[in-house]
């Protein structure tokens, strides 16, 4: 199931995780966290797969 751009901004709050720390953590560009939470670019599928996994893990 995609992950939108709400649902990203939603995980990266409930992670503690600014879009560069999430960037740096995920191996990809600031750029690409930042097109990716405006919405500008799709959320590939291993990365929401990844943090929703981050999520489930959390304390």
């Amino acid at each position: 199931m995609p992950m939108t751009a709400k649902q990203l901004r939603t995980a990266l709050k409930r992670l503690g995780l600014t879009q560069v720390g999430a960037a740096a953590k995920l191996g990809v560009a600031p750029r690409t966290m930042r097109y990716w939470v405006a919405g500008e670019r799709r959320i590939p599928e291993p990365v929401a797969i990844l943090l929703r996994t981050w999520l489930r893990e959390r304390p």
